[in-house]
């Protein structure tokens, strides 16, 4: 990470943090004299924070069950059978397959979808109605599951535990903690190397799980042509990049 992104992560994390008691009902302790918390113990399930590399599968499903409720009081959610169908095919196909992979309809007409850990994966309304195929569904899956098995949204988290300080982020509560994963997720894009590495996964995923490769450059391809640029590209790295990244890869059968 940059100096400059590390500082934007920094102001971004101080904002919302300090104003998570009005935006999510959750409020932050005061942190507890370092006698009575040792420096920067946050427990969450029995794990510290400063322990997310050592996270279980069970912890990380555990976690975004938590998230999911915060997901829950923002959006309109449904289940589709079709994108759970493609979805859990795309991850039985994945890297980390043992997750109990679980797929929601965001009732919200902008193009966009996410994911969060633990196998909660997120797909807007306006994104089934953007796709031309099953295949560009599988396209938009396979690359927010790569996000799940890439463990991004924890690393986002490790950034913060960096950008607040040990110090600030001690006293959290089960809640609150969830609340700060949401707004990681949803607010804070994921890294440049992020985003090229969940589409180079995803595009494997499509291929294990028969589904045709190229239908992710052609869906980038699609949204890049629209007269404004989707809230799913404009998060992300230039989309003509992405594109012929991809291209490249196919071509090449990498």
């Amino acid at each position: 990470m940059s100096f400059v992104r590390f500082s934007k992560l920094r102001k971004s994390l101080a904002f919302f943090l300090g104003g998570l008691g009005t935006a999510v009902g959750v409020g932050l302790s005061t942190p507890a004299p370092a006698s009575a918390v040792s420096w920067g113990q946050l427990l969450f399930n029995g794990v510290q924070l400063l322990q997310l590399s050592n996270l279980s599968t069970e912890q990380k499903v555990a976690l975004g069950r938590e998230i999911h409720q915060q997901v829950r009081s923002q959006y309109r959610l449904s289940t589709s059978a079709s994108v759970s169908r493609v979805g859990q095919r795309l991850a039985n196909a994945s890297d980390c397959s043992q997750i109990p992979f679980k797929f929601y309809v965001v009732q919200d007409q902008s193009i966009n979808a996410f994911a969060t850990t633990g196998g909660y994966v997120y797909v807007h309304t306006g994104l089934l109605n953007a796709v031309d195929n099953e295949d560009q569904l599988a396209a938009v899956l396979g690359h927010e599951i790569a996000h799940v098995c890439n463990d991004d949204l924890i690393d986002k988290l490790k950034q913060a535990q960096l950008a607040q300080g040990a110090a600030s982020l001690a006293g959290l509560d089960r809640s609150t903690l969830a609340a700060v994963a949401y707004k990681l997720a949803v607010d804070l894009p994921n890294s440049r190397g992020a985003e090229f590495n969940a589409d180079d996964k995803g595009l494997r995923y499509m291929q294990r799980a028969g589904y045709n490769p190229s239908a992710m450059p052609a869906f980038l391809t699609k949204l890049m042509n629209q007269r404004s640029t989707p809230t799913f590209l404009s998060s992300h790295p230039a989309p003509r990049e992405r594109i012929s990244v991809l291209q490249k890869k196919l071509a090449t059968n990498q």
